[in-house]
């Protein structure tokens, strides 16, 4: 059997051949998106390469459809679960930048690098399976539909039981990041994504001509007092040493083409975001409690809608060295660090971090003589093709640490 320093070499030198492969999986993965759990192109692309790798059993169709699950054991006796995850949907943005490879689906993209992700996840079970005689246990390979929709992980954990037979360890993740440099791979000592959670104001008051106002009840003015008050509720109600943001999206009242008249009617939304579900919930009460208050000193009347719809992706801190050097000796060292401050946006990675150890890394895409790039969602967004085949490659390596069940103990 290799050394560990000699199997590494081996990943290294794979992440080198494999890479002009992974360029044409993700650039054809990126002509073809698809919304939500319904991707049945992808699934034929990420099928038809998976089914090429020896060693992986391939199972297709879950998550109700477009998901899949690929299973490899290692040919040492002994050894821990792993699962490596990529998500797999689109987003319905029409791609505004020109490419050979461009979106061949009106309306839809890879605006938020989905298609690298499973691009690397592939990279990283073709180069686990060159060294299968050099670990044991199990990984799982999971591609999941329906992450931009919040679905797809509960699917795949309650129906398909992904997370069971055999039982899963800990279990791994990673996001192209605009703000991050390629080559580089930044990794959240605590919160790399938070809760999420909504909210729906609808303020009733009574209509009439703008010229006598006293004689109408103005739910635009209750609804901008609401607003107002809105970093009150944070600073005054929920401790300042917790990360939490409300962030107004929309408002809408009245009609444009009518200059003269208050309207009945003001509603405005949009989404919260804690790093814990209580928080959350203080939020959204406390929003309620606000906009039933001022409603009362303005006679209207309100509805408040506030949904809470996922946990946060808490890195496990046992992990969290060991990924990061078991990363360094991929991309070099010094080129992983650890993200002091949590980052609220919303991944239903979530879902398995409730339930086993797990660590969510963000893969620089940002390539080094730029400033800054279009950032995710953005119609401009453009993916780094060279990170993929290092991308894969520290996948592999986590895979065959964790599987040693070593990831505690790697030193540089």
């Amino acid at each position: 059997m290799l050394e560990q320093k000699d199997v590494i070499g081996r990943v290294r030198e794979a992440t080198r051949r494999i890479e002009p492969e992974l360029i044409r999986i993700r650039h054809e993965l990126h002509q073809y998106p698809e919304l939500g759990v319904d991707l049945p192109k992808t699934h034929e692309i990420i099928s038809r390469e998976l089914k090429k790798i020896p060693g992986l059993r391939v199972y297709e169709h879950k998550a109700g459809g477009s998901g899949i699950i690929a299973l490899m054991r290692g040919e040492k006796k002994e050894g821990k679960t792993i699962l490596l995850r990529a998500d797999i949907d689109a987003l319905p943005i029409e791609e505004k930048e020109e490419c050979e490879y461009k979106s061949r689906n009106t309306g839809c993209m890879h605006a938020c690098g989905h298609d690298g992700h499973a691009a690397w996840l592939i990279g990283a079970a073709k180069i686990l399976s060159e060294i299968r005689a050099e670990w044991g246990g199990c990984i799982k390979f999971v591609f999941q539909p329906g992450e931009e929709v919040g679905k797809g992980a509960d699917t795949l954990i309650e129906e398909d039981r992904v997370l069971e037979n055999p039982p899963v360890d800990m279990a791994f993740a990673a996001h192209g990041w605009p703000s991050v440099q390629s080559g580089k791979i930044g990794i959240a000592r605590r919160y790399a994504f938070g809760c999420v959670g909504s909210f729906r104001v609808k303020i009733t008051g009574r209509d009439g001509h703008a010229s006598w106002p006293e004689q109408t009840i103005d739910p635009i003015a209750a609804a901008g007092e609401v607003y107002q008050h809105i970093p009150a509720i944070l600073a005054r109600k929920i401790s300042g040493t917790e990360s939490k943001v409300m962030s107004v999206t929309y408002i809408r009242a009245g009609d444009p083409k009518v200059r003269n008249i208050i309207p009945a009617v003001c509603e405005f939304g949009g989404t919260m975001r804690a790093v814990k579900k209580e928080t959350l919930e203080i939020m959204g009460r406390e929003l309620e409690n606000e906009t039933k208050a001022v409603c009362d000193v303005y006679k209207a009347s309100c509805e408040v809608d506030v949904q809470i719809h996922g946990g946060a992706v808490e890195n496990a801190p046992q992990l969290l060295d060991g990924v990061r050097s078991a990363a360094e000796q991929i991309v070099g060292q010094d080129q992983a660090y650890i993200i002091e401050g949590d980052n609220l946006g919303g991944e239903n990675f979530a879902q398995y971090c409730e339930r086993v150890p797990s660590v969510y890394m963000f893969i620089g895409i940002r390539p080094e003589e730029l400033d800054d790039i279009p950032g995710l969602h953005s119609p401009q967004y453009r993916f780094d093709d060279q990170v993929l085949a290092k991308a894969a490659g520290v996948f592999a390596a986590i895979g065959y640490y964790g599987c040693q069940g070593s990831l505690e103990g790697i030193y540089r």
